[in-house]
């Protein structure tokens, strides 16, 4: 079985070694100088009580990286249609595309260019940051969800929940996973806002009351939505966030590490997604609103420095 990870990031890399750690055959598509250390060093995985590097063959270009069986979209939830077009040059005809992102409505996005027959779902509680390029932080133990949104055999999706339980991840299949979707989107836009725009890690936020207040109301108000979209939740996502944010501690998470990195953030599929579907059912977000427009704002601030640095290179 060759397994191919499209957006070797954070994520995909951590789950990339993982599996190539037991012997699974990996293949990793990522950026330039992620790609150029792993060929180099190999991938290192930094855990809390050990450390250890894989050999995981790497590249930056889809037209060379061949076929496989299973692959991994865990691209940015904005880059989704992109990626889709350039699995297709991955894809066999039994092959398979799970959309482990952020964000509501990837996988919809994913099944119009690739087909539903195709197409499965997933979410992910794993803390990951990539520390340097060749270097990733597993930051964080949570559990790992793969459905099948489209009605596909739910065989596959069980069979790829456990290829991850075998890379000792905490996988199962969910016969609901538009559910846990929400749910952990829910989660993401209570801590993740909060963080990009502290810069606090995801434990250093339980510190401050106020900020909880603000969780709480985001949450909240993402539930509202939830409900109406006729989401019923087995969990208080409130709580479930204080959850992850303890088990997730020392994480900085996604959207803080994007706005670091002078990156564009997936705001839009979080905090704007509950914001989008509260206009469409009548349903008020002020609070998701607030995050939103703050998020998008430093997002701006950063691109308009690039921006500067960027003249100011060429005039020198």
């Amino acid at each position: 079985m060759r397994v191919a990870f499209l957006g070797a990031g954070a994520i995909g890399s951590l789950f990339g070694g993982m599996l190539a750690k037991i012997g699974v055959e990996v293949l990793l598509i990522g950026r330039k100088e992620h790609v150029e250390m792993i060929r180099k060093r190999g991938l290192k995985i930094l855990e809390d009580d050990e450390t250890f590097t894989v050999r995981v063959k790497a590249t930056t270009n889809i037209l060379e990286a061949g076929k496989a069986d299973i692959v991994f979209l865990t691209v940015k939830a904005y880059d989704t249609r992109k990626a889709a077009m350039d699995a297709k040059h991955l894809l066999e005809k039994d092959s398979l595309v799970i959309c482990m992102q952020n964000g509501l409505d990837t996988e919809k996005e994913a099944a119009e260019i690739l087909g539903k027959e195709k197409v499965f779902r997933g979410v992910t509680s794993e803390g990951a940051q990539l520390v340097e390029p060749g270097v990733v932080r597993h930051a964080g133990r949570g559990e790992s969800l793969i459905g099948s949104p489209f009605g596909v055999p739910p065989q596959k999706a069980e069979s790829i929940a456990e290829l991850l339980r075998e890379a000792c991840f905490d996988a199962r299949f969910t016969d609901n996973i538009e559910r846990e979707v929400w749910g952990k989107v829910l989660v993401n836009a209570g801590i993740n806002p909060i963080g990009a725009i502290t810069g606090l890690r995801n434990g250093e936020i339980l510190d401050h009351p106020l900020l909880l207040e603000v969780m709480k109301e985001l949450i909240v108000e993402g539930e509202n939505v939830a409900k109406k979209h006729n989401i019923t939740l087995t969990e208080d996502p409130f709580t479930k966030a204080i959850r992850v944010a303890k088990m997730t501690a020392t994480n900085k998470n996604s959207m803080l590490q994007d706005l670091e990195k002078g990156k564009k953030t997936e705001i839009d599929y979080i905090n704007g997604a509950i914001v989008a579907y509260g206009k469409k059912y009548e349903v008020k977000t002020p609070v998701n609103f607030a995050v939103t427009a703050i998020v998008k704002a430093l997002e701006a601030k950063i691109n308009q420095k690039k921006s500067v640095i960027s003249d100011e290179a060429e005039r020198s």
